[in-house]
């Protein structure tokens, strides 16, 4: 963040003029507005200087400095008034937006007249001053000397609905039992060198942090207690590579590294009765004092290779290829006191020290190819295939010491190794042809291939567990297009594979895509769109049945050219069914898992000149009834050529029927000056 405050600083100064600028050229009487911030300006053409009568030869012509900045910002102040009616957990798990002054967005260009350092900055930023979403992205070129982009984005992430994650909900406690409060920072910046030329030398450093506070649990034999916890995880990304461009032929070389590190931590220093507040064997279950701390330190080395040819007008083939070596070293440290059961003894006892370090090596590959060949004007071959391999190595020690309850202190110390091997393939060819300027035709086939092998879960009493993918998918499509106004674009393929690495992966399916728009006028536009799918897992420990529908349509008028008017319709319909076995984690005897969701969504927005009103709604009937409604109005008044006056009303409103302590409400009231140069 400091190098982009650094760099906005920069900018500006830069961009000024010089200390004794040249004599700007005249405007011309019918110059017109500055362009839209949206799209890229350039500086108007410089006009030659007058010249002395006796002076034949033409001076140079001078550069105009007065459009060094173009584009927009706007500011503006958030009221909630009254403030949150209802449950404020679920409304900053689902909308989060809070008061007080706002930059909304800035999206502006600075054109450097001197040429000094830069020819120009693109800036763009939204929603700065406290909203759950900002980012920030500045691109700064001089022209065939390097290019500079830089973008960072901050989320805050809270997700506390009581009825998640709480086993406990059915004796009248809401408490999420995996909560989190934490802020999530990204950062991306590049530098490339020479950009344009035939070799383009490039660095770059990418860092994702993560930190904040929560809620986890703490695991014993007969009872679990949700416990306060504290997390901070940092990933830097470091490349360094060279592109190379030569005529039919692109090459780029990357070399880079990868540092990671996660450290949690929990506690609890009050009695809690956990998931189980009754007795067990008479004696209730209690956790008074817990300290655990988790530590992970990684690192890893890669390279790249990225590749792609025309060696001939007909071909056309693409590649890369990655190899990365990581490693990973963790400790933990865990403290408890109060009254715990132990199965393997069946004996209480009243606390213990967990200690354990371990390792693990992930040697990692991966590639594809593809190759595209055009032997006739009407017809294309693609044929892709890829490959992902890897070989998890890892070892950890375990010392633990427990209290026992009338009985000696126990400790137990364990050597764990495991390993996870990972091979996954996949080619596919799909064929294109055209059987008219306005129809393409599209068949393919795609075979899916692999196996695992990896420690077996403590329940299972195996050593080890392997499992393998073998899938064979038709795929098919369509492409019709009459003239400007009319296409049709459809997509769908199947399976009837008999194995899948996950329970719920995709094994006996059917999927499809359709897509169509129709342009009734020119003014009129309206858009069609149906998703499905549907998969089946056989499998009597998994039995899955699973299904999803969704059917939209949209229709956007805007009358000659939207310049007073315009209307934004949209609706959506979607039908979500799953049904499938799990085990109830007190009693491990197989159950199904059904849920049911029908839902409607609209969204109605008209603007006439100045107004804008209408809004959105979601409403929800199955396993968890919803309703959502969100209406808005907007008054947009132009005070000046450079100046708008915005302000807008917005209304948040969540129930639901199964969970109504979950519901809240909101009125919202934003005014806002956007400034246009």
């Amino acid at each position: 963040m400091r190098l982009l405050a650094t760099l906005l600083l920069l900018v500006p100064l830069a961009a000024q003029e010089p200390t004794a600028p040249a004599p700007a050229p005249a405007k011309p009487a019918d110059q017109t507005a500055p362009p839209p911030a949206t799209q890229t300006a350039t500086p108007p053409a410089a006009q030659p200087a007058a010249q002395p009568a006796a002076q034949p030869a033409e001076a140079p012509p001078q550069t105009s400095t007065d459009n060094w900045l173009q584009g927009s910002f706007e500011v503006g102040y958030r009221w909630i008034p009254g403030g949150i009616d209802g449950n404020f957990d679920a409304y900053r798990s689902v909308v989060n937006l809070g008061q007080g002054p706002k930059l909304l967005d800035a999206d502006f260009t600075i054109l450097n007249p001197s040429k000094i350092l830069f020819d120009r900055a693109d800036v763009h930023a939204t929603s700065w001053g406290g909203d759950p979403y900002n980012t920030l992205r500045v691109d700064i070129q001089k022209n065939k000397i390097y290019r500079l982009f830089a973008d960072y984005r901050n989320i805050a992430y809270f997700n506390f609905l009581p009825s998640y994650a709480d086993p406990t909900l059915g004796q009248g406690v809401q408490l999420n039992q995996n909560a989190y409060d934490t802020a999530i920072r990204t950062l991306n910046v590049q530098l490339d060198l020479l950009p344009g030329k035939w070799i383009t030398p490039y660095v770059a450093f990418a860092r994702n942090t993560q930190f904040g506070s929560g809620i986890t649990e703490f695991f014993t034999d007969q009872n679990n207690y949700a416990v306060a916890s504290l997390y901070s995880d940092q990933t830097n990304d470091y490349r360094a590579g060279v592109r190379m461009e030569m005529g039919r032929y692109h090459l780029t070389i990357e070399q880079g590294g990868t540092t990671f590190k996660d450290d949690q931590g929990a506690s609890n220093n009050e009695p809690n009765a956990g998931n189980v507040p009754g007795l067990f064997n008479g004696q209730p279950l209690v956790l008074n004092q817990m300290q655990e701390q988790y530590r992970v330190r990684s690192n890893s080395v890669y390279t790249k290779v990225l590749g792609a040819a025309n060696p001939f007008s007909w071909m056309t083939i693409t590649g890369q290829f990655v190899y990365e070596r990581p490693h990973t070293d963790v400790n933990y440290m865990q403290t408890s006191a109060g009254n715990f059961f132990l199965n393997d003894l069946f004996q209480f006892y009243s606390g213990g020290q967990d200690v354990l370090t371990g390792y693990a090596n992930m040697p990692h590959s991966f590639g594809n190819v593809t190759v595209e060949l055009r032997p006739w004007k009407r017809l294309r071959i693609v044929e892709f295939w890829n490959t992902d391999r890897y070989h998890n190595t890892s070892n950890a020690l375990l010392a633990e010491n427990l209290l026992l309850v009338g009985a000696a202190p126990l400790t137990d110390q364990q050597l764990a190794t495991d390993r996870l091997t990972l091979n996954y393939s996949q080619e596919e060819i799909d064929v294109f042809y055209d059987v008219t300027s306005h129809l393409i035709l599209r068949g393919g086939y795609r075979y899916v291939w692999g196996n695992t092998d990896l420690g077996a879960a403590s329940l299972s009493g195996l050593m080890f567990e392997t499992a393998s993918v073998r899938q064979n998918i038709g795929i098919a499509g369509v492409n019709y297009r009459l003239g400007q106004k009319f296409r049709v674009i459809a997509d769908a393929e199947g399976s009837s594979s008999g194995q899948t690495f996950f329970r719920t992966g995709l094994q006996q399916y059917q999927k499809a895509h359709i897509r169509a728009s129709y342009d009734l006028i020119s003014s009129l536009h309206f858009a069609g769109d149906f998703n499905l799918l549907n998969n089946n897992n056989p499998d009597p420990n998994v039995k899955l049945d699973f299904s999803s529908k969704v059917e939209s349509a949209s229709l956007f008028w805007t009358p000659k050219g939207g310049k007073w008017a315009n209307l934004l319709l949209d609706y959506s319909r979607s039908a979500i069914s799953s049904n499938i076995l799990y085990l109830v984690p007190e009693t491990l005897t197989p159950t199904p898992s059904i849920y049911k969701e029908n839902a409607h969504a609209l969204t109605a927005v008209v603007t006439v000149k100045w107004f804008t009103f209408g809004g959105s709604l979601f409403t929800s009937s199955g396993s968890r009834p919803t309703q959502y409604y969100q209406p808005l109005a907007r008054f947009s008044l132009p005070l000046n050529k450079h100046i708008r006056w915005n302000t807008e009303w917005r209304w948040y409103s969540m129930s639901e029927a199964f969970y109504a302590y979950e519901d809240f409400r909101s009125n919202q009231l934003m005014t806002s000056l956007r400034f246009t140069r």
